[in-house]
Order: structure tokens, then sequence, then C-alpha cells
């Protein structure tokens, strides 16, 4: 019986290696000249901007700005108007080398960067600087693509003498990345007073969702973007509000050989944000993202390892690969209150809202994956002013360090064994509150505590690491008959679709060098099961 095989061309990443590290950041940042000196800090938001990676070799080097953003009460002197809110930025920068023995400039780096917590430190003797903590958690993973011819099938073998393993894959059709500017306005609803200053803004991605189309990926999702002000209103009126509304975007990126029925994989980054006052009622923010997509189709692929036979000779070729499992996502609403201290003043009116995870566990268990974690909420508010003070003080409250809200769930992922590698991303997507245990003093409503809905989306792939030997080509070979070959050559059996260059290439050797070998066949007309001899003094099969 004739030997034949079966062969397919794959696309895999070939998995170099992964690192996670995680690091504070701190910097101290300074009121510009023109702002007023700081009384009390009310907020520190931090934002990751202009993330790089360089491959050298040997590793990968990691270089980012974070900017971030300080609300405070400023000293107003007296006979100025008592607008005392006000808001300034500042810039802190990192960096990292992660180290990679195999890693060579032209590979392909995936850099997954999440701000854990943002704590700040303000010294009452020194009025115009506030020290900033940013911790940070970096995930480092460096692949290479590779395109592999492996043998899935090998009939006229015993099927006993055949090694033989399925391969879970993500074949790789193809990635793009492209940046584009949203543009949006923001506008007053109806009872907010009119913008005098902006204070700040902010965006966030949300209710992203992909379509797969001939040739390319359609992204389509919302921005939030939000704006705090000073308002034009009478002295004596708190000055301080909150604006916000969704921009909708569609962004279509380009990817050669994407079809319906495959799978993309999104990351959007924000870059840059900013924005312009137009009117009273009106802002407009540019927000600068970036899109990356990858598409990829999942594949079963059986792999032959080792053939256990003197008849043919084998090349093969180390593989290591994430063999995917399965991955899932969920959303959850965690839903719960967060008291005012009582050294606090009971609040009025929410201005902002805010949710961070702080951090979280992931573990894989038999069939799915089980996360939890804490979030850190927060909301700037109106509170209810003391005799002498500031009419409708602005102030900041934030869950205690201990009492986070908790989240946990158990993500079902068929297949998973505990002990699996697992790639997770939890992000709160949506945030609202409001007031709650109120009563009303002297004809105003005020409440002692804040009861927070958060959105928060949680996704998990399970992968298994796997690094094996795959036979990627066989020659059939076949022992020589008395006179047949002289005894210092090989006989090779030709085979459907077998040509002399495919045959050289095999055993490293050239057309002319076979011919010469065998005079007499005919190159252009080679027939399956005929017998060439190949020189066996003069060169080596690959294998």
């Amino acid at each position: 019986m004739a030997i034949n095989f079966d062969e397919e061309l794959i696309r895999v990443e070939f998995v170099i290696g992964e690192d996670v590290a995680s690091e504070t950041v701190s910097q101290n940042i300074t009121v510009p000249n023109g702002k007023p000196d700081i009384e009390r800090v009310i907020d520190v938001k931090a934002d990751l901007l202009d993330v790089e990676s360089n491959i050298e070799d040997g590793g990968v080097e990691v270089t980012g700005t974070i900017e971030a953003g300080v609300v405070y009460v400023g000293i107003v002197p007296e006979d100025e108007p008592q607008q005392p809110v006000h808001f300034f930025e500042g810039q802190l920068t990192f960096t990292n080398f992660f180290d990679f023995p195999e890693a060579e400039p032209g590979m392909n780096v995936f850099v997954d960067i999440n701000i854990r917590r943002v704590s700040w430190d303000f010294n009452e003797n020194d009025p115009r600087t506030v020290e900033v903590d940013v911790v940070l958690t970096k995930f480092v993973k460096l692949t290479e693509y590779q395109q592999i011819t492996v043998v899935t099938d090998v009939t006229g073998i015993p099927q006993e003498n055949i090694v033989e393993e399925l391969l879970r894959i993500e074949d790789v059709i193809g990635e793009n990345t492209v940046t584009s500017v949203i543009t949006g306005r923001l506008e007053l609803p109806p009872g907010k007073p009119p913008i005098e200053r902006i204070l700040k803004v902010l965006a966030e991605i949300q209710d992203e969702t992909t379509e797969i189309t001939d040739e390319g990926v359609i992204v389509e999702g919302d921005i939030f973007g939000g704006a705090m002000y000073v308002a034009d209103v009478e002295e004596g009126d708190q000055p301080v509000h909150f604006l916000e509304d969704t921009i909708h975007f569609t962004e279509t990126v380009d990817v050669v050989g994407a079809e319906e029925g495959m799978t993309a994989h999104t990351n959007l980054t924000i870059k840059r944000l900013s924005f312009d006052y137009i009117d009273e009622d009106t802002v407009e923010i540019d927000v600068v993202v970036q899109f990356f997509v990858k598409v990829t189709e999942p594949k079963q692929v059986n792999v032959i390892t080792d053939i256990i036979s003197d008849l043919v000779e084998i090349e093969r070729e180390l593989l290591r690969v994430e063999d995917v499992v399965g991955e899932d996502v969920v959303h959850e609403t965690i839903s719960s209150i967060l008291n005012i201290p009582p050294e606090k003043p009971l609040a009025q009116r929410i201005i902002e809202p805010s949710a961070r995870i702080i951090e979280y566990e992931a573990t894989t268990d038999e069939d799915g994956v089980y996360l939890e974690g804490d979030i850190e909420a927060a909301a700037v508010y109106v509170g209810v002013a003391e005799e002498g003070e500031f009419l409708q003080p602005v102030h900041f409250v934030e869950t205690p360090e201990g009492n986070y809200f908790n989240f946990d769930n158990f993500i079902d992922i068929p297949g998973t064994e505990p002990g699996m590698n697992t790639h997770t991303e939890v992000e709160v997507t949506k945030v609202n509150a409001s007031l709650t245990d109120c009563e009303e003093v002297n004809g105003t409503q005020v409440c002692s505590a804040i009861e927070f809905d958060i959105v928060i989306r949680k996704f998990a792939k399970v992968t298994e690491f796997r690094q094996m030997e795959i036979v990627t080509d066989l020659v059939v070979i076949s022992p020589a008959a008395d006179d047949e070959c002289p005894p210092s050559y090989v006989v090779y059996v030709v085979q459907a679709g077998d040509t002399l260059w495919k045959i050289a290439r095999r055993y490293r050797t050239t057309v002319d060098a076979l011919i010469e070998a065998n005079p007499n066949i005919d190159p252009n007309n080679l027939q399956i099961g005929q017998k060439i001899c190949v020189p066996r003094g003069i060169i080596e099969p690959k294998g």
C-alpha cells in the first residue's frame, strides 16, 4: 500500500514569553502660575497617556505618561469673587524593561497597563504642591507570527505507529491598527446653570460591539463624556456642576482575509482628550482613539507528532502555542451604599460619581474561571455648609480602605481545569449614584449616604501553554534492491504532487544532482511509486 499524507498550512502566534509587574509611580505636581494656592484637595484622577513599547534584543522596554488632574478648593481673597473650586493637571512618567532572552526587533508585543489605585498627599506648609502616587499593573506578552505546514494525516503506515494530538488554536487571519479623532458636543440639559469656565473633562469608552464583514471589522460604541464646570451664577450660589452626555462612534478597520463567522479581538485606547468652550451651553470634546483589531479563526487541527517506521524520514519543528480552551464575557451590576463619614458634611447633591477596580484575582477551576475583587467608589458632592462657610461647599468622599465594594463571579468555560492559564479583563463600564438616607432640615433635603449602581464587564479566556515537536514533512524511503541504486544511495519513492525541485529541497540538494544520479527519468513526468536514487554520501535528509 502506498504511503500518502495530508498537509495543512496554519498561521499561529508563537509565544515567546509573558510577564507581569506592579509599580508605584510617585511625583510632585505643582499648581501653575495664575492659579490660587491650595486650601484643600477635593479629588485626584489619573489617566494613561502615550504608552509605548520597544522590542530590543533580549527584552521589551515599556514607557508611558500618566496625566493626573487635581480638583481643589483654592485660597481666594475675600475681595475677589468666591468661586474657590479649581483644577490643574500634571504628568508622571514611568519606564520598565521586561527581560525576554529570545526577544528580537520585529516580533509582536501586547502591553496591558491598568491603574489600580490613585492616592495623594498634601502638606499645608507647601500650598502649591500635591504628591501623587499611582499604582500600576503591567502585563507584557511577546509573540511571533509563524506560518507552519503541519502533517495532519498519514495512510499506508499502521495506525499504532502514528502518534497524533488534537491542537486547538486561533488561526491568525490578520490584524490592523488605526487612530481616529471622535468629536462630539456636550449640551447643557434643562435646569443646569450656564457654563462660565471648564474645570476638567473626562471620557470613557462604553458598550463596544464588533461586526466582521468581508475584509474588515466594524467597531461601534459610545463615548461617555463629562465636564466639571464653574457655572455663571449669582454670588452665594453653588458654582460647581457636572455635565455629561454620550457620543456614538463607528469605525471600520480593514483586515485582509476577514470573513463573517470569524472572531474579532479589539483593544480601544483613548490616547488624548481635549475640549473647546463653544458657548455657555455647549462644550465640544475631541477624543483621539486608537483601534487595534485582530481577526482569528478558531481551529481544531489533528497534528502528527511522531511516526515510528523505517519507511519514512520525518522533519519536525518545535511548536509553542497557547491552546485555546474557551472564552466568555459577563456583565454584572454591583449595588452598594457608601456612608458619608461623620467628619464630612451631609450631601445635598452629587456632582460626579466614579468607580475603579482596585484589585482582583482570577482562579481556574473545573469548567470555568472564578473572579473576585474589590471596587473603590467615590463621589464629588455638594455638602451642607456650616455657619460662616462658603455656601454649599464641594466635598469628596470615597470607600475607606478595607471596606471596598466586593464582587465575585464564576464564568463558565467548559473544558477548563485547575492550573490552566487565564487572561482576564475586569473594567467599570458605567456608574450611577443617588442620595439615600435623607431627611429634611430647615426646608432643605440632606442625605447621609450615597447608593451606587456600578456596571462591570468581566472577560476571561482560558488557554493551555503547550510546547511540542510536530511533524511538518516526511519522505518515503525504500531499501535499495540489488543493483537498483549504488550502496551509498537512498531510494526515494515518488508521491502524489512530487517534483524534482520538491524532492531536491527535502534532501537539501539540487535538481541537476538528481538528474545526474537518475539519467533515465523524465523530469517532467514523474510517476507515483517511481523510485529515485539520492546519493547518501553527498547530502543528508532533513529531519
